[in-house]
């Protein structure tokens, strides 16, 4: 890849996913599609009608420089700084878990929900919202909805508001100490708190539905994860650096026994390594009905809860 020579653009990804291929890239001929597509500011569909373009000298040196950053095992996520979700674009970054299609079945369980006409314009509570990639789908698909995303990281928050302003999704900063009173123009409601900590009095406690895909991997996991995802993604929003089940059992006693929050139902992303723990918990508490809905790959990943 050092030659002088003029590159056109089908013998540049030819070369570069056989570059990938030896480096051990997943998926190398579409991660070099998805950064010459950056380089050049084309989609991968666009490029295939431009295969015979040659490039400039400035795009080969361009280009070249995201090839070593993800060579690194930089996720190609954050090299192009956007991906999709429920088929919407999300502005990503290292403040950030990049969603997985995994979560994109909890969003649509929630959403069958709208079938439910006992259910109108719903409050639904996001914990630990990260990108926002969950509050700012279920905005934009249930009509009416009116949304909490809460998250501990100020970093995070500021993602996700860029995301509510990237899907036209109109949101508004709160803080944990100041009264917030029900206001249906307000559509989504960014909130910075760490739901380890007691819920304000000063807030709403009342939801409809509460969602969450809250950090499950356990520590002794992070040593075995993927170096895209060790290195790179927040170890906070992975993790609670002990067995994966930290916010699963503070979610369920803040529901169950200590009443800090009331719901109708309750979904939550599920650890695939350890789902039938997960479940155990909630079997403990009284709750009127329990769900398992699995992924694609038949792994339980999804916990629904009829509270």
């Amino acid at each position: 890849m050092q030659s002088k020579k003029r590159w056109t653009l089908l013998e540049l990804l030819n070369t570069t996913t056989q570059y990938f291929t030896e480096k051990n890239i997943d998926n190398p001929r579409l991660n070099a599609e998805e950064l010459l597509g950056k380089v050049l500011n084309l989609k991968r569909v666009q490029l295939y009608v431009a295969f015979e373009r040659p490039l400039t000298d400035k795009e080969v040196y361009n280009f070249r420089e995201l090839v070593k950053r993800r060579i690194q095992h930089e996720p190609l996520q954050h090299i192009i700084g956007q991906t999709e979700f429920m088929g919407y674009p999300f502005n990503v970054n290292p403040n950030v878990l990049i969603p997985r299609p995994e979560t994109e079945i909890l969003v649509e369980e929630v959403l069958k929900l709208q079938n439910d006409s006992s259910i109108k314009n719903p409050t639904i509570l996001d914990i630990g919202t990260g990108s926002g990639c969950i509050a700012v789908s279920l905005a934009l698909e249930w009509k009416g909805s009116r949304l909490m995303a809460v998250d501990a990281s100020t970093p995070a928050l500021e993602t996700a508001n860029q995301n509510c302003q990237l899907n036209e999704i109109s949101a508004q900063k709160a803080q944990s100490n100041q009264n917030q009173e029900k206001d249906s123009s307000r559509h989504l409601i960014l909130m910075e708190q760490d739901i380890l900590n007691p819920w304000p009095q000063t807030i709403e406690n009342q939801f409809d539905i509460i969602v969450s895909n809250p950090p499950y991997v356990t520590n002794d996991e992070m040593k075995s994860l993927q170096p895209e995802v060790r290195d790179f993604e927040p170890h906070a929003a992975l993790t609670d650096f002990d067995d994966g089940l930290t916010f699963y059992k503070r979610i369920f006693d803040m529901i169950g026994e200590k009443k800090e929050l009331e719901c109708r139902y309750l979904f939550l992303e599920m650890s695939g390594s350890q789902p039938d723990k997960i479940v155990e918990l909630a079997r403990k508490k009284t709750f009127k009905k329990i769900e398992i809905i699995p992924d694609l790959n038949k792994i339980d990943r999804v916990l629904k809860i009829e509270v």
